[in-house]
């Protein structure tokens, strides 16, 4: 009896012991639920610092379903705990489960606490870099110089005071009026000067002494230099090939006009949108006026995911919007202003424009080194300024490689062709880039080099439905390619009119090509690829 008595007192304190356990995990679990829920809140407090910072800037950016399918998850996971704590096993996994999501949470905290500053530093810098271009698509720049022969005792513009100086407005005879004026200013005198037809005249003034100075466009000593170079093999065969080398410039100047804006036509997201990626030869500030190197129409379709790119060589010869008629390269379009070559390619292609995106060859360069170098394949091996090529793909190439991997027509049997083919597969490069993680890896440095480099006229609410778009859908982009093509032959510009020089005339085969690719992708059609991109 004592012994039944001592086993039923031991199974009564067990029990007991049992139930005293079950107890204090009831009590420790729920504890760690309400820790759960106070670790939520905690996060959802740092969150909301985040995303209400500047008016909610961060809903401008990131698709607010990402962001309701985050606040979902969390509250599901937060509510797990709670619901599975029935029974030993169940309470010992909701007090772990609640143990790694408060560590989860907590640390996710942490860490927004930390990275704060640098998260709304990131955003902040993205207005501005937006803010930057949208400016600079405001503004057009020409830079002027006062030239005189090396020889000149002249060395700055107070020695020309009593020098004759010639001129030529074929391109803007309000910036001239207001050069002259800036020089008169600055000489507190008025100053002797002539008006001389053409660039290239003036060039030859000054060369054969008629006037003791020139005031010139610095966009134009190019097209000065290749006047009377009908060849296309790269050796400036022209009278004036030498023409840097024997001027020097004593004072420079810039005219700034403001360029006439195009309307938007609204979610560029929910329809087929043109792009003229313009490619300017020049290393400064992307606000001025240059030739441009770089034709390209970029027909983007979001609704199927096709990109269709056509490129335009530089040397074709066509009637530019302004020249009633008379024909001219398409590069020296650029020289008269961004307008120019979209209405000029607008007359060749029959389309409308929506957008433009204008580079320099500097940020060509930095924009590259950013990304962390691309990978583009080349349908031959060659060299050009020192780098090397191989035929097929070019991993991790840099800047500066793919610069010249752009630039050269010269190592091809197909010349200006080839070139814009090249400069294709480099576009399509960044775009394949730009949907990689380095984009985050490097946002900061890639930010700061487009706001030097870059000019386009898309709203800053275009732009950014457009990342929102890309962040939402991760489009995986089909991209087509086709260069026009065409004879070369040499003859007069409309620019350099006593002058000849080479130029391409257009193959009008391949015109109606690229027209009916540009028509398919904007109805919505299958884009197939043109058998010539094929060779």
């Amino acid at each position: 009896m004592v012994y039944c008595k001592i086993f039923e007192i031991m199974l009564l304190e067990e029990k007991m012991e049992k139930k005293n356990i079950r107890k204090k995990l009831k009590i420790t679990a729920l504890i760690f639920n309400i820790l759960v829920i106070a670790a939520l809140v905690f996060l959802e407090v740092v969150f909301y610092d985040i995303a209400s910072y500047k008016n909610y800037l961060l809903l401008e950016y990131l698709p607010v379903k990402y962001i309701v399918f985050a606040e979902i998850f969390l509250v599901v996971i937060s509510i797990i705990p709670f619901v599975v704590k029935r029974g030993f096993k169940s309470r010992i996994f909701s007090i772990v489960l609640s143990l790694i999501l408060i560590v989860a949470m907590v640390t996710s905290g942490i860490l927004g606490i930390t990275y704060n500053s640098k998260i709304k530093g990131m955003f902040t810098k993205t207005e501005e870099t937006i803010d930057e271009i949208v400016k600079n698509s405001l503004l057009a720049t020409d830079e002027y110089g006062v030239y005189v022969l090396k020889e000149n005792k002249a060395e700055k513009l107070k020695h020309a005071l009593k020098y004759k100086f010639g001129y030529n407005s074929q391109f803007s005879s309000e910036d001239i009026k207001n050069v002259l004026n800036a020089i008169e200013t600055e000489l507190t005198a008025i100053v002797d000067n002539e008006e001389i037809n053409d660039p290239v005249t003036l060039a030859q003034e000054l060369l054969e002494g008629n006037v003791d100075a020139i005031i010139l466009n610095q966009s134009l000593i190019d097209a000065i230099e290749s006047a009377g170079d009908d060849t296309d093999d790269g050796k400036k065969n022209g009278k004036y090939s030498d023409f840097t080398d024997k001027i020097k410039c004593i004072y420079t100047t810039t005219v700034e006009n403001a360029v006439a804006q195009m309307n938007d036509k609204g979610n560029a997201t929910k329809r087929c949108f043109n792009v003229y990626l313009s490619g300017i030869d020049t290393e400064g500030d992307v606000t001025v006026k240059s030739r441009s190197d770089v034709n390209i129409i970029m027909s983007v379709n979001p609704l199927t995911g096709n990109i269709v790119l056509i490129s335009t060589p530089r040397d074709y010869y066509v009637p530019l919007s302004i020249s009633n008629g008379v024909k001219d390269k398409l590069t020296h379009a650029g020289n008269y202003g961004i307008d120019v070559s979209m209405d000029t390619l607008k007359m060749i292609y029959g389309i409308d424009f929506d957008y433009y995106v204008r580079l320099n060859f500097t940020g060509f360069v930095k924009i590259i080194d950013a990304l962390g170098g691309i990978d583009v394949d080349s349908d031959y091996a060659f060299s050009a300024a020192g780098f090397s090529y191989k035929e097929g793909l070019n991993e991790n190439i840099s800047g500066i490689e793919a610069l010249w991997f752009a630039r050269e027509r010269h190592s091809f049997a197909a010349g200006d062709h080839q070139r814009g083919r090249d400069q294709m597969k480099v576009i399509e490069s960044v775009i394949a880039k730009c949907q990689s993680p380095a984009l985050l890896k490097n946002y900061d440095s890639i930010l700061s080099e487009i706001s030097e480099c870059f000019q386009t006229n898309m709203t800053k609410k275009s732009i950014k439905s457009l990342v929102r778009f890309q962040l939402n859908r991760a489009p995986k982009w089909k991209i087509t390619q086709y260069s026009v093509s065409g004879q070369g032959t040499s003859d007069y510009t409309y620019s350099i009119p006593n002058q000849k020089a080479y130029v391409m005339v257009p193959d009008e085969n391949t015109i109606n090509t690229a027209k009916q690719l540009l028509e398919d992708n904007k109805e919505n059609k299958d884009i197939k690829e043109p058998e010539s991109t094929k060779e």
